[in-house]
């Protein structure tokens, strides 16, 4: 049987950190799909299989001249930047899925016409949830998750670890506008605090170790042998009461509580956040962490919050929602 096909435009690359269209694809990838995913870097470097039927391609234009010759027969054409609704009709695909999964105001002008083109819409937050379904009426909320694989494994403490004073508090991710620099700062004045990621338009903090990017499968290992995990955003802007940041997650499937600054999507895990409503009450949170050990205190309720949030339950409810979408209209992609 001819496998289906899902393709992915030029957004991001496949190694820029891993991100919900990374781990989303990977599922399809793994259930037996083929995967076509664009790297937003283009150059004419052949095609590569990076994971099994994940093919990740350098140059757009070539994909969209095999979908113009019938080479590649799109079923699926899954996009999370809406600018890239523009390729639907080159693309051809059986179903349009669009996943928002972010608030910027530079893509405003886009999303109008992004979500007239789906016949499926994904949401990632509730704030996105409302703002969308208002709109379209096939809008579904899936939230960020954890690898099943990542949940409590076992973890080698990280060289870079081993000489620093504890406890260990941890920041991971990209340091954007959204990102409290800060907040960081504040922290790092009392704790060793480390930064595991990429600066992205902000700085690091002069007192927190900067340990620069690591692959997936090496940042269980920091979060494991962390104390508490930040999400030190700043919440007055849309972009961050629009998200839902993959890192809580993934901080659950180590068994650790993460300290935030509270929007909608910190309440819903009581014993994995304390969410802080101002600075002075988010460096309370950190000190009632640490000194409380909240993180071997709470660990098998943060576990099972993990074990609920996974990447492969999360396709099971897209899966549905495609089958459904599928009965309804009459579209076939088996």
């Amino acid at each position: 049987m001819k496998k289906k096909v899902l393709l992915y435009p030029p957004t991001l690359d496949w190694d820029f950190l891993k991100q919900r269209p990374q781990q989303i694809v990977n599922q399809f990838a793994r259930n037996g799909w083929t995967v076509v995913f664009c790297n937003n870097t283009q150059s004419n470097l052949p095609p590569e299989e990076v994971e099994p039927n994940v093919f990740v391609y350098h140059n757009f234009k070539e994909v969209l001249n095999l979908i113009k010759h019938k080479k590649i027969k799109v079923d699926i054409f899954y996009y999370t930047w809406a600018k890239c609704a523009e390729f639907i009709d080159q693309v051809r695909a059986k179903i349009n899925i669009y996943d928002s999964v972010d608030s910027f105001a530079q893509w405003y002008e886009y999303e109008d016409n992004a979500v007239d083109r789906a016949e499926i819409l994904l949401t990632s937050s509730q704030f996105l949830y409302d703002l969308r379904s208002k709109k379209h009426s096939n809008t579904h909320l899936i939230r960020n998750a954890c690898p099943e694989s990542y949940i409590h494994r076992d973890s080698e403490i990280p060289k870079e670890y081993a000489n620093l004073p504890g406890p260990i508090v941890m920041f991971s991710g990209a340091i954007g506008s959204w990102v409290s620099t800060r907040l960081i700062k504040k922290v790092a004045d009392k704790y060793t605090t480390v930064f595991v990621g990429k600066e992205f338009g902000k700085q690091c903090p002069s007192n927190v170790y900067n340990l620069g990017t690591k692959n997936h499968d090496q940042l269980y290992n920091y979060y494991a042998n962390a104390d508490v995990c930040l999400l030190p955003f700043d919440t007055t802007q849309e972009v961050t009461q629009a998200a839902c940041a993959i890192k809580l997650f993934e901080h659950m499937a180590a068994g650790k509580v993460t300290v935030a600054t509270k929007w909608s999507e910190t309440d819903i895990y009581p014993d994995a956040v304390l969410a802080a409503e101002n600075e002075d009450e988010f460096l309370r949170m950190v000190d009632l962490a640490v000194t409380q050990n909240l993180s071997k205190k709470n660990k098998d309720a943060i576990l099972e919050y993990a074990k609920e949030n996974t990447w492969e339950n999360r396709f099971i409810e897209i899966h549905n929602i495609i089958n459904n979408y599928c009965k309804q209209s009459g579209v076939k992609i088996d």
